[in-house]
């Protein structure tokens, strides 16, 4: 008698070879002999026997621990097999019960219609829903809905991938930065299905008024869009950073004052009002966008700024002594142009190697001494924002006027008028703790890094998406926990 089990059971010939299989198909039971060749052998994977001289049979009866692995809310696993290296797994919903949304009467089924969805992968391998939709039927003849197809809120209408996976894609291209591309690759859609589901879970996420909540410190910075070209110029766009939590809060098109000031007229009094500390480089533009909008706030000039504009001023009397003394651009061996690092060195960053160096160089290739002179008014300028305290900074800024209005140096007296410009948004830095734009230039590290990701953009609207969702957004994911600890050292 043959056992009353769906599970295939093996029963051994003892005057044969071979080995007897039962297996259950549909309501009755059948028996076949296998040989013992393994190739031919019965494949038994996640409850679906298959057999290698034909195509797998998959089995009808649903796998409990296949729904819960696959963990789609309304779904559960009717079948599951490899196909091109693969899983297609069938599912279809646990609904059982159906009323009609017109008449409330009970439906009855109608027909059935496979869809194929993708999903996340399982295993390392792609996954294929075969969802086997169901299509109702109301059982009121009188009433005006006929039939209608069953609708989940994991799958969308006529999508392509799961709603989690949707969720996914965009997690990956803005929290990862990967490129739209390689998700579509992986996923095995094109680029515009990924894109659209970025835009679609990405869009709530930046839109969201609490992103940008809780900014006491703004940092504003331009960064180039868009190259120049023929018949174009060199497009830029402005990053408004929040320079406590290093997050951007958003990206506005140009670097204008009618931009900035557009974006800051956008938000509320309240949300003005909490602004205390502006750092910027000194352009004119972005600080006269201020006045109406945030005349309240400390504007400050922070180092960084101030001694690029130093450093490129040693690096202008460098090359301009270069060219009256040896007639060409600097070259290895140029005596300057061996030392062009080491002037743009903090001078308490040099080694004694680099002293001597330095002297050497200046000997042989600054007869006039003004490369020097430069040198020595960047390093008065660095210690002004090196000074304690605002007295201290102020007379070190004294200094530094003084030296070039001596020098004669015409680079440096231009950056001795340029600094008065800004001296009270330079001397701010000592009065608001050393607030410093650095923030901001950490944000556009990792701007630059999704533009070589995306290799350029030309949309300015997905470009702002995708540098939101990336240095933006906080993104709550799951944390994976260790699965070894750090065994406790043991004390002596």
């Amino acid at each position: 008698m043959i056992p009353r089990t769906s599970t295939p059971l093996a029963i051994a010939s003892i005057a044969s070879s071979k080995r007897l299989f039962v297996m259950k198909r549909g309501g009755a039971y059948c028996r076949r002999w296998v040989g013992d060749q393994k190739d031919l052998g019965p494949r038994i994977a996640c409850g679906c026997v298959t057999s290698a001289r034909r195509r797998p049979q998959v089995g009808q009866h649903g796998s409990a621990s296949g729904s819960i692995l696959l963990g789609l809310d309304g779904f559960e696993v009717t079948a599951a097999q490899v196909i091109d290296d693969e899983w297609r797994l069938g599912v279809h919903t646990t609904a059982t019960t159906v009323g009609c949304a017109a008449c409330g009467t009970q439906a009855r089924l109608h027909a059935h219609r496979t869809v194929r969805v993708r999903d996340l992968p399982i295993g390392g391998r792609p996954v294929v829903l075969c969802w086997r939709k169901r299509v109702w039927r109301c059982g009121e003849p009188a009433c005006a809905v006929k039939t209608w197809t069953e609708q989940q809120a994991a799958i969308r209408p006529r999508a392509v991938l799961t709603c989690r996976a949707r969720a996914e894609a965009c997690r990956r291209v803005g929290k990862d930065a990967h490129a739209v591309a390689a998700v579509a690759r992986d996923l095995g859609v094109g680029w515009a299905t990924v894109m659209r589901a970025v835009a679609d879970h990405g869009t709530q996420l930046v839109d969201d008024p609490a992103r940008l909540d809780r900014v006491a410190a703004l940092g504003l910075d331009e960064t180039s869009f868009l190259k120049a070209t023929r018949t174009a110029p060199t497009r830029y766009v402005t990053g408004l950073v929040d320079l406590e939590g290093g997050r951007l809060l958003d990206v506005v098109a140009d670097r204008t004052r009618a931009a900035v000031a557009g974006w800051l007229d956008a938000r509320s009094r309240d949300w003005l009002a909490q602004v205390a500390t502006v750092a910027l480089d000194p352009w004119r533009g972005y600080a006269s966008a201020l006045v109406a909008p945030l005349g309240h706030a400390t504007v400050v000039v922070d180092h960084f700024h101030a001694i690029k504009l130093a450093n490129a001023v040693v690096d202008q009397v460098r090359r301009r002594i270069q060219q009256a003394t040896l007639g060409h651009r600097g070259r290895k061996p140029d005596p300057l142009y061996r030392i062009r690092k080491l002037l743009l060195t903090a001078a308490e960053q040099l080694t004694s190697r680099g002293w001597v160096r330095l002297r050497a160089g200046l000997a042989v290739g600054d007869p006039t001494g003004e490369v020097a002179a430069a040198w020595q008014g960047k390093e008065l300028l660095r210690a002004v924002y090196a000074a304690v305290g605002m007295p201290a900074a102020r007379a070190a800024l004294q200094r530094f006027y003084r030296w070039a209005d001596g020098v004669g140096v015409a680079e440096l007296s231009r950056l001795a008028r340029t600094v008065p410009a800004w001296e009270a948004e330079i001397l701010a830095f000592h009065s608001t703790m050393g607030c410093s734009n650095g923030p901001t230039e950490a944000v556009n590290l990792l701007i630059k890094k999704v533009k070589r990701v995306g290799h350029g953009f030309r949309n300015f609207a997905n470009y702002r998406l995708r540098l939101l969702l990336h240095c933006g957004v906080r993104w709550q994911t799951h944390r994976t926990a260790r699965l070894r600890g750090r065994s406790p050292r043991l004390v002596a």
